[in-house]
């Protein structure tokens, strides 16, 4: 009896396409039919994602181990600025506990650790026993949780009279940054934040009292959902109301473009936040953990 020789490969690379997107999330409709738990991969983003790196530095984002030309795994890393790396990721049901998703982890530290980068946060579905399970195999510790909140019904909202949003512009980049660094200890330059937006169908809408920045706000669109995320307000205008007021006004403004699937994330202990978010309609739908990894 002759036995089949697989024909297996590993592609890494900067950026993923069109093919390798559509490949990605037929394997991820895969894996969540069978484990009923959900992946964070950020491919909307990914596949959008201006080529701005530095000419002549490429930094590998993507691992992929195809098996006769069919996608079995797959590992992501997304920076959204700084030091610090998310890693997700997942391998068809049929080929698990074959040491494939272990090759491609390994790959992805040998690339960080070229980098400036001195953590990772492993993300996995607080459900997936199988995913807790391998990170703490390879040293990851648990760092925070957040609830992936989401609307599915379309509410009618007045317009918002207290406060105003308006669409970010270059000249607001210095702004973004400097809030970045307020609510999310984010201390990369942002100058140019604005202008890249607008190519990956994202926009920032500054929040303003009477004419003044008190904060910020982002929606990620897509055809038939949209995404809410880096929303802030500034420390001397909480506890009035101007949070809540933005965030209706966010929802009013997507409800505009026909969109009535709002999701967004928020950690777990913060009550205030989660507190807001149900007030105005978000409900509870899945638990993600981070896990930090020090390198």
């Amino acid at each position: 009896m002759t036995v089949k020789q697989l024909n297996q490969s590993i592609c890494l690379k900067e950026f993923i396409s069109k093919k390798e997107y559509k490949e990605i999330n037929e394997l991820m409709d895969i894996c969540h039919l069978q484990d009923k738990t959900n992946l964070k991969l950020e491919l909307e983003y990914k596949l959008n994602i201006t080529k701005n790196s530095e000419i002549g530095l490429t930094t590998i984002n993507e691992f992929l181990y195809y098996i006769d030309g069919v996608l079995v795994s797959y590992l992501g890393i997304s920076s959204f600025g700084g030091n610090i790396n998310e890693v997700n990721g997942m391998t068809h049901p049929a080929w698990r506990r074959k040491g494939i998703f272990k090759k491609l982890f390994t790959l992805a530290i040998e690339q960080c650790s070229g980098k400036n980068i001195n953590k990772l946060l492993l993300l996995t579905d607080g459900k997936s026993g199988s995913g807790i399970q391998f990170i703490k195999e390879v040293g990851g510790g648990y760092d925070f949780s957040e609830f992936r909140m989401k609307i599915q019904s379309k509410t009618a909202i007045d317009p918002i009279k207290s406060v105003n949003l308006r669409k970010a512009n270059k000249l607001d980049g210095k702004e973004i940054g400097s809030q970045n660094a307020i609510y999310f200890d984010d201390l990369e330059d942002s100058e140019n934040y604005p202008e890249i937006e607008e190519i990956l169908n994202e926009i920032t809408y500054m929040v303003e009292l009477k004419g003044e920045t008190i904060g910020k706000i982002k929606v990620d669109y897509s055809d038939k959902s949209s995404f809410i995320h880096a929303f802030g307000i500034l420390p001397d205008f909480r506890g009035k109301g101007y949070g809540r007021a933005a965030l209706k006004e966010t929802l009013r403004l997507i409800n505009g473009k026909n969109i009535y699937d709002v999701e967004l994330d928020v950690e777990c202990k913060n009550n205030a936040a989660l507190n807001l978010y149900k007030a105005c309609g978000f409900e509870e739908k899945s638990i993600m953990n981070y896990y930090k990894l020090s390198l």
